[in-house]
């Protein structure tokens, strides 16, 4: 049966031909009159619905139902007329019909020619009709097998994954973990129907980066319902080592979700988010939406929660973006703030003020007293003027108060040193007194930055 819960599709497929590229020029001639009246509305009507009038006036069926009438038998059509409709989209050269002719077939599909439908379209999309890739239409197409027949669905592509072998999984578990695949947008559409077996199915999965790219999928299914539901999945995620970085990175996505509603409503409801680590991504992500429209404001805001650890990477992007500019007045501003998002404020600033004018950074350092803002700074400054005078940045490094802070700024400094100049690195790294795990990061690793970021 076609399932009653599917949505009308042609407004995603016709935003698909736009986004591929295609768009309407009108004729621009100079001696070209602009239509009105009866005949110019009745050729923007056929423009739009693909019909026309026939021989006595009545207007024919639209072009989509023409198509879709030659493929049904007694309401529905078979796996093998799939196929054969794919093919004849992929013939029709009107972009605007042929996405009219494929949201047509997706309010066809059912669990007995969807995998044929698949097939067919994965198939043909290499150069195929619908731009390059076709992927997505295969997301598309996904979504709507995953709402009708959610276990089957997924149960099929594994199987063609299997058949086909392990250089294809790609396509259906997702590149990269986020969601790319055939499986992120059937579990997308599973969720959006029925959140809670989506979410049992996940469960089950056991390889990690396929397990990411479908809960990318479940949680875009289950916004298409709202925030309530995508909240308690966000919460009940198990925890990780990694665990912190993930939530941050879906509670992004609710939170874009909240924001389609407004700022200011998007303002309140980080209110109501209590616990710290979905607090940290929605913090950030309203943060970089204000920022988008004026910097200032969005200083204001953030600093109200400046005492809040959550609030410390909404601070981070945004002493980033400011200190470019203006480093010390980040730093004047952080003085609003308290605890770890005022020492990411002073370290972001100061590695900017470092490669503007390292001179008049080391100055201003030497000016602040003892405390975690100072170490940060301390760390920030070191870590950026090491790759041009490592020694005066080991100096700087070894004034740091926290022990933790100090050792990996001194590892930090002392990579890069060892990069650029082994021999006098050797020597420093023979009396420093670091442990040998330490000194086999200096000397095996290859990371840029602090955490592996680069500076």
């Amino acid at each position: 049966m076609k399932n009653s819960t599917l949505i009308p599709l042609f407004s995603l497929t016709a935003a698909a031909a736009f986004g591929l590229g295609w768009f309407v020029r009108p004729d621009s001639g100079s001696d070209q009159k602009k239509s009105s009246g009866p005949e110019s509305a009745d050729r923007k009507s056929r423009f739009m619905t693909g019909s026309r009038p026939s021989g006595g006036g009545v207007r024919s069926a639209d072009p989509e139902s023409e198509f879709i009438s030659k493929y049904l038998v007694n309401g529905s059509i078979s796996g093998e007329k799939m196929t054969s409709a794919i093919k004849e989209i992929s013939d029709t050269n009107d972009p605007l019909l042929r996405q009219k002719m494929f949201a047509a077939l997706l309010e066809n599909l059912t669990s007995e020619n969807a995998r044929s439908a698949f097939l067919a379209l994965r198939e043909g999309r290499r150069g195929g009709p619908f731009g390059r890739g076709g992927e997505d239409q295969i997301r598309l197409l996904a979504n709507a097998w995953g709402r009708i027949d959610g276990a089957g669905a997924v149960a099929a592509l594994k199987e063609i994954a299997s058949e086909e072998g392990e250089n294809d999984r790609d396509d259906w578990r997702g590149r990269g973990g986020r969601g790319s695949g055939a499986l992120s947008g059937v579990l997308a559409g599973w969720a959006t129907v029925n959140g809670a077996e989506a979410s049992a199915y996940l469960g089950g999965i056991e390889d990690e980066r396929e397990q990411r790219g479908a809960a990318f999928g479940v949680l875009q299914g289950m916004l298409v319902n709202g925030v309530d539901e995508a909240m308690g999945f966000v919460r009940n995620l198990p925890d990780s080592e990694d665990s912190a970085r993930t939530k941050g990175f879906y509670m992004a996505m609710v939170t874009d979700e909240m924001l389609e509603q407004g700022l200011d409503q998007a303002k309140t409801w980080v209110d109501t988010v209590k616990e710290p680590e979905l607090r940290t991504g929605a913090l950030a992500r309203v943060t970089m939406e204000i920022m988008n429209e004026d910097r200032a404001e969005a200083a204001d805001w953030i600093a109200q929660f400046g005492d809040e650890d959550a609030a410390a990477p909404a601070v981070n992007r945004l002493a980033d973006d400011w200190a470019n500019e203006d480093p010390k007045a980040v730093m004047d501003w952080a003085e609003n703030l308290s605890g770890k998002s005022k020492a990411e404020a002073y370290e972001e600033a100061m590695q900017s003020w470092a490669r503007q004018d390292p001179a008049a950074a080391g100055e201003y350092l030497s000016s602040l007293k003892e405390s975690p803002e100072r170490d940060a700074a301390v760390g920030g400054y070191a870590t950026r003027v090491s790759r041009e005078d490592p020694g005066s940045a080991m100096e700087w490094a070894k004034t740091i108060n926290d022990e933790g802070i100090r050792e990996e700024t001194m590892i930090d400094v002392a990579r890069d040193w060892y990069r650029n100049d082994k021999t006098a690195a050797e020597e420093w790294i023979a009396s420093s007194g670091l442990s040998e795990e330490a000194v086999e990061s200096i000397t095996t690793r290859r990371d840029y930055g602090r955490g592996g970021r680069g500076r």
